[in-house]
């Protein structure tokens, strides 16, 4: 694990920094851009993950400290971004390295500093012919982001509902578009990614970190897109190995399966999505854990599905008005053992309205509700009005 974890990581690198370095020709250009974000957010009760609130940090109903009502204001979500484009003998080569301030760190009670944060860091190469290269760190290929049915970039609050395909990952990705006339594009991937596990306490290595692991995870997906009608579909394959206290090592193969579409019928836009996962629940938004140990010490993966559900209505050019329901479950054959404060199931309600003004100005308000249920019965729920005012440069 470490040795390919390793090469892509040098591979990833080696990209990048060659495009920084290389002078640009007369195609290229490089530009500075991002956002200022602030979020207003009142809770009916109290939520410690400001800004970004998901189903685990939903305050149980026997957490009686939690019950007082709160009102945040925060812009850790503000990002900064350096973009890039240029052509090389045909090739086109472009990429993006960003940042935001999404930290626990710093001192919120005198200072408000937060350190920047990565979130994306890669460079990709498209050839004429259809084919692309892709290295650095970028969403999973097993995310939605490029059908607008991502949720999250529905919803005020971009942790999105539950049921949300959501991870980050360092890649290695390749991939041909194929052109199908006026019936749309198809476009065929695959990848190689970091793969880890939840840290389970053992005192031998430290599996948040990938020790342990025996080998990546490996990823293919198929899309088809159109202006009307898109649609995709992927899957990812991985094992989750851990090394348990007294040296023990125990592996269970790891899977994930998703499709989402979305159709564009002017003025409204119907989404969804849906997926089940073995193992890999930290690409469902980490609702989930990914695999956990038994109370008799054995080790397994947690299983889940989810979906979400949506509908956006253009009210003009500048309003949008948008709607989402969300559910996730983890399963309780495959999981039975697991007791406590372990999420068995959840659902969320988002509604909101967002709109563009002064050109780089957006504003959006949003209601939100979230409840849970624990595998040991114990319900929690919070209604969440969230309001945010973006300046994009």
């Amino acid at each position: 694990m470490r040795q390919s974890c390793s090469v892509v990581s040098l591979l990833s690198g080696a990209v990048v920094a060659a495009a920084l370095l290389t002078p640009a020709p007369t195609s290229g250009a490089v530009s500075v851009g991002g956002y200022v974000k602030l979020d207003i957010i009142y809770s009916d009760k109290v939520v410690t993950t400001i800004p970004a609130i998901g189903p685990t940090n939903v305050p149980l109903d026997t957490d009686k400290e939690k019950d007082n009502s709160q009102t945040n204001l925060d812009v850790r979500q503000s990002r900064l971004r350096v973009t890039w484009d240029e052509t090389v003998g045909g090739v086109k080569i472009s990429g993006r390295i960003e940042g935001d301030f999404t930290t626990t760190d710093g001192n919120a009670l005198t200072s408000n500093s937060r350190h920047l944060r990565l979130r994306h860091a890669f460079a990709r190469a498209d050839h004429p012919s259809g084919f692309f290269l892709l290295a650095g760190q970028w969403f999973s290929l097993f995310m939605n982001d490029e059908i607008a049915a991502a949720a999250a970039v529905r919803t005020v609050d971009f942790n999105g509902p539950a049921g949300q395909i959501f991870a980050r990952q360092p890649q290695l990705r390749v991939g041909w578009k194929v052109p199908m006339g006026p019936t749309g594009t198809l476009t065929l991937e695959g990848d190689i990614e970091k793969h880890s596990v939840e840290d389970l306490g053992s005192p031998v290595v430290n599996e948040s970190q990938g020790e342990g692991q025996v080998t990546p995870l490996f990823g293919g997906k198929v899309s088809w897109r159109h202006p009307i009608f898109q649609a995709e579909a992927a899957l990812m394959l991985g094992d989750n190995t851990v090394i348990l206290p007294g040296g023990r090592d125990e592996s269970d193969a790891a899977w994930a399966f998703q499709v989402s579409a979305e159709a564009r019928l002017r003025p409204v836009t119907l989404f969804g999505s849906y997926y089940t996962q073995q193992g890999l629940g930290r690409l469902v938004n980490g609702d989930f854990a990914s695999a956990d140990s038994h109370p008799g010490g054995q080790f397994g993966n947690v299983e889940s599905q989810g979906f979400y559900v949506g509908a956006g209505l253009a009210l003009t050019p500048e309003t949008t008005v948008n709607a989402i329901y969300g559910w996730a479950k983890s399963d309780e054959d495959a999981s039975i053992g697991w007791t406590g404060s372990h999420l068995e199931k959840q659902q969320s309600i988002h509604v909101n309205v967002f709109h563009r003004f002064w050109k780089n100005w957006q504003v959006g308000l949003e209601y939100q509700r979230r409840d849970v249920e624990t595998f040991s019965g114990v319900e929690g729920d919070v209604t969440i009005v969230r309001g945010a005012l973006w300046y994009f440069f």
